[in-house]
Parts: C-alpha cells; sequence; structure tokens
C-alpha cells in the first residue's frame, strides 16, 4: 500500500478546546503509524510550544512550526527548514505597520526565541521564556525573524487582512490564526510551502496528502494538498474552501475521519493505494484556481 501524508494542524483542529488530545485522537494517530502512513504536524506554534504535543503523541518525526518559518525534527532535535524575513523586509514590515497603526503592539519568533514588546498581551503561561523589549525594530539584526506576531485593538480576525493592505506589496505573508493578534511570515511562507518540501524528500505525491484545518492560516495548506478536511468548528472561509467536513475538535473530529480512512485502506487488495474519495468538481476547480493565483511555496 502507498503511503499517506496525514497533516493536521494543532489548535482547534487535534486538541480540544481546553488543549488536550484525547485517547482517542491518540489510538488514531498510532493507528496511522502502524499502518504505514506519515503523519505530520503542522501548526502557527513555534517549536518549543509543539514539542509536548509531539511527545504526548510519541511523534519523532518532523513537524511543520510557526506557520512553515520553521521545520523541526523531533527525533533528532536539529532544524530541517528554516525560511526568516530578511532584516531589510522585517523593517519594511514594521514601519508599514506603524504608520498603519498608531499603537500598535509586536512581538517575533527570532530561532529559538520569542520577543515581546512590553505592552504586548500575551497569557505568561504561553510565554514564559519570552524576553521584553521596548521597541522590536531595535532588535532586528542580520538573523531577521521567522514570524512577527501583531496587536491592535479588536480581534485580530477583523483587522488582519487591514493589515495586510498596509503592507508594499509582495513583501510578506499575512494571515491569522486566534482572535489576539495576526502572523506575518516571508513572502511565500506558510504550511503548506513546508509540507511540499517535506512530502517532496518523502517522494509522496499532493494527491497522496490528506490535512486537517481550522483557520485562515490553514487556507494554503488546504488548497495544496489532495484532500482537504475542514473541521465542524472551523473558520467559513476554510468550511467553504475544503473538500469535507468533519465532526468538530470536542468530538474527535481528525480521530472520526482517520478511522474511517484507515478502515477504507485495510479493505484495499494489498500494494494498492489506500482510497480517497474524490473531491467535488467545484472545489476542485476553486481550489486549483487558488493554487495557480497564490503559488504559496514559491
Amino acid at each position: 500500500m502507498r503511503p499517506l501524508m496525514i497533516v493536521s494542524d494543532l489548535d482547534g483542529t487535534l486538541l480540544d478546546s481546553r488543549g488536550g488530545i484525547s485517547e482517542r485522537t491518540r489510538a488514531a494517530v498510532r493507528a496511522a503509524h502502524r499502518a504505514g502512513h506519515v503523519f505530520v504536524l503542522a501548526s502557527a506554534r513555534p517549536v518549543r510550544d509543539v514539542r509536548p504535543i509531539a511527545e504526548a503523541l510519541g511523534h519523532r518525526a518532523i513537524a511543520v512550526c510557526s506557520n512553515g518559518a520553521v521545520s523541526y525534527d523531533y527525533a533528532r532535535d536539529t532544524v530541517v527548514d528554516h525560511h526568516p524575513m530578511e532584516q531589510a523586509d522585517a523593517m519594511g514590515v514594521i514601519t508599514a505597520l506603524r504608520r498603519r497603526f498608531p499603537g500598535v503592539r509586536l512581538g517575533c519568533e527570532r530561532w529559538p526565541d520569542l520577543l515581546l514588546e512590553d505592552g504586548f498581551a500575551l497569557d505568561p503561561a504561553l510565554s514564559p521564556e519570552a524576553r521584553r523589549v521596548r521597541a522590536l525594530e531595535e532588535e532586528i539584526d542580520g538573523r531577521g525573524l521567522g514570524k512577527l506576531i501583531v496587536q491592535t485593538e479588536g480581534s485580530a480576525h477583523d483587522y488582519y487582512r487591514v493589515a495586510a493592505d498596509a503592507l508594499p506589496p509582495g513583501l510578506a505573508t499575512v494571515t491569522v490564526s486566534t482572535p489576539a493578534f495576526c502572523e506575518i511570515t516571508r513572502r511565500g511562507v506558510t504550511k503548506a510551502m513546508a509540507l511540499d518540501l517535506l512530502a517532496g524528500r518523502l517522494s509522496i505525491p499532493v494527491e497522496r496528502v490528506v490535512a486537517f484545518g481550522d483557520m485562515p492560516n490553514d487556507l494554503p495548506m488546504l488548497r495544496w494538498a489532495g484532500r482537504s478536511v475542514a473541521m465542524a468548528n472551523a473558520h467559513p472561509d476554510v468550511l467553504a474552501a475544503a473538500d469535507e467536513t468533519t465532526l468538530s475538535n470536542d468530538e474527535d473530529g481528525v480521530a472520526h475521519r482517520l478511522e474511517a480512512l484507515l478502515a477504507e485502506a485495510s479493505d484495499c487488495a494489498p500494494g494498492s493505494p489506500a482510497p480517497l474519495p474524490p473531491p467535488s468538481p467545484r472545489t476542485t476547480a476553486h481550489r486549483t484556481a487558488q493554487r495557480d493565483k497564490e503559488h504559496p511555496w514559491t
């Protein structure tokens, strides 16, 4: 049987609303590994915040972190790919944001550190190792930054598009995965870009990729994958873009779909590929048009 590459976002997707992993989900992931499939975590979270989840799943493979800016091999404890925003581009982005949002609060992932401006509001439990700084532009150097996080008044779901419009065309990629802040990476850096590199290394064609997600930062990944699955609790844009919808994250939606997929695969003749139900013509046409428009991995 030719393996699938099964990719799952974390928050709002693989994890429940309390941030936990159910035993049913753990069992489904173990079953996928036993069946010879490749299971990949893909998250906006940085490497340090993905690690405990990877360990809880017994995940000893590569995870895509920081929306594709860093891919990390937990088995070898090493960076596989790193795509930082260059210093000049980072300064251009910060300047544009200061101009558009007076009083904006900024932070960044600069491997392996988290820097937060003094006014940036983030639960200390989520950032115990953060280094507080007066102004982020004073810290940017030749290392650039992996992911810029942007916080202003209101919900990031409302202002992330305004932030994108404020930047010079083609300078960076802007997305959102939480109401607390929006996220900016180097131009073209998305989960899809990082996963495309990984699938190439593993010689797994995109048609053999199944991806689960719930937020707009998952859209490039879902449009890229051969089969895309939205959670029932997903953002409306994700529900519209995906090939199908599973149960919510609190109902073990990833496990529910994986169990069915593995059951279908077990009925296949030896050596034949695990089946994937064909996407609807409407969804296929929409996703193809979006791929051609965005080219997220170039």
